[in-house]
């Protein structure tokens, strides 16, 4: 809106505190409950306010159907949610007899229809849905404002506004391309970058017909039951690697590639170009390091450490090591790697012969595969980090803190959208 309210503003003030004066005799008494008293008084007012305007706006888009040859064939009141509470708005259809032509001019002027919110109002709502579940999100809303939105439809209001977050984030993600492709000379990026991903896993449901077709009493229809199980979402993050602060995150619940590719356009947001270095922390999952490598060709990996060390304390476990024993085991392979004399510990896995000698081998193999990211001497010389604790924490309070609420389940489509919401809100 255009400024040049404050005359009026002031105005108003004074005509507001001298109906306060007179109408409350008692107020010194209670001072402190002065603020929350004017506050209900504004809320009424944006009320009437925003009833009015819109009432005006109504009549003034029906009149110019009018003047068009149109007449009112019916008229009902549709209800509009804004920010100090539903509003009723008169919305009329009108058609012309000669022509059959028919127009309503609220819907196809101002936009509104039966149920619609307004901006502030989605956008509250989507704040606290993106941070709580939807009951409690509806409950904060009538805290801040003043009126009841009932679960179902602060549901369906951040899902709908959570699918606009996902679209937003691809279009900005895939906007980045271009930018990476421009000459050295024009674009010359930023030195060194570092990324990380890791997962963790929501659990979600799906209503499926019961095999043997039961039908409900009353209706007669097929029952259902919810099939539950957990799917990986997985989060990444990029930032320079000497600027800990400026962080872009990505998150999503999709394969490797898919996710990777969302990892690469966050880089570009961080300044990668085609001479950077990218240095890339994470796990050992099937696929995840060929994934970054071919999409990353300039990375150097480095294997998440702590990863290591579960899977050297499992194979300790394995093979019956237990207290002292289990732990100076582990720290003796530990040490070898932490030199660069990774070979060696594979060698001394490699000729294990006993007890748990499938896990031993299987993690002989695995630190063959990760041979040359795991000369962690090396990189912490070289000022690189050895672990992906960066992108750990942030799951916490990316996804989990909202997708893994006490018995909640999701239905898978609705992970990725919920997922751009967390996002965009992390990345502000």
């Amino acid at each position: 809106m255009k400024p040049g309210y404050t005359d009026l503003l002031f105005e108003m003030s004074h005509t507001l505190c001298q109906a306060v004066l007179e109408r409350e005799p008692d107020l010194a008494q209670r001072v402190h409950e002065l603020d929350g008293e004017v506050n209900k008084i504004l809320r009424r007012l944006g009320f009437f306010v925003v009833s009015l305007v819109l009432g005006e706006l109504s009549n003034k888009v029906t009149l110019e159907a009018k003047e068009k040859g149109l007449t009112i064939h019916r008229a009902k009141r549709i209800k509009y949610s804004s920010l100090f509470g539903v509003v009723e708005i008169l919305s009329p259809y009108l058609r012309n007899k000669n022509t059959s032509s028919g127009a309503r001019p609220v819907k196809e002027q101002l936009g509104i229809e039966h149920g619609d919110i307004s901006i502030a109002v989605q956008r509250a709502m989507s704040d606290f849905g993106a941070e709580e579940s939807f009951g409690q999100a509806a409950r904060r809303f009538q805290e801040h404002y003043g009126w009841t939105m009932n679960r179902a439809k602060a549901r369906r209001d951040v899902e709908k506004t959570a699918v606009l977050a996902q679209e937003y984030v691809e279009k900005r993600l895939d906007a980045t391309s271009g930018d990476y492709l421009q000459p050295v000379a024009t674009r010359p990026g930023i030195e060194q970058i570092l990324v990380e991903l890791d997962g963790s896993h929501i659990r979600t449901g799906k209503k499926v017909v019961i095999e043997k077709v039961e039908l409900t009493p009353k209706r007669r229809l097929p029952k259902y039951q919810r099939q539950i199980d957990w799917r990986e979402v997985r989060v990444g993050l990029a930032r320079p690697l000497q600027e800990l602060k400026n962080r872009t995150y990505v998150a999503q619940m999709g394969k490797y590639p898919e996710v990777v590719r969302h990892l690469v356009s966050a880089a570009i947001v961080q300044g990668m170009s085609v001479r950077t270095q990218v240095i890339a922390v994470a796990d050992g999952g099937n696929g995840l390091r060929e994934a970054l490598q071919q999409q990353f060709p300039r990375m150097t990996f480095i294997l998440d450490r702590p990863h290591l060390k579960q899977h050297l304390y499992a194979g300790a476990e394995a093979i019956g090591l237990t207290g002292s024993a289990r732990h100076s085991w582990v720290s003796n392979k530990l040490q070898l790697i932490d030199l660069g004399l990774v070979n060696l510990a594979i060698w001394q896995l490699g000729n294990y012969q006993g007890q748990g000698i499938k896990r031993i081998t299987n993690l002989s193999q695995y630190l063959q595969r990760f041979s040359d990211a795991v000369s962690y001497e090396k990189f912490i010389s070289l000022g690189l980090p050895i672990g992906s604790g960066e992108v750990e924490s942030a799951h916490r309070y990316i996804p989990q803190k909202r997708l893994k609420i006490p018995g909640a389940t999701w239905h898978p489509d609705t992970i990725n959208p919920m997922l751009a919401l967390r996002i965009i809100r992390a990345n502000d």
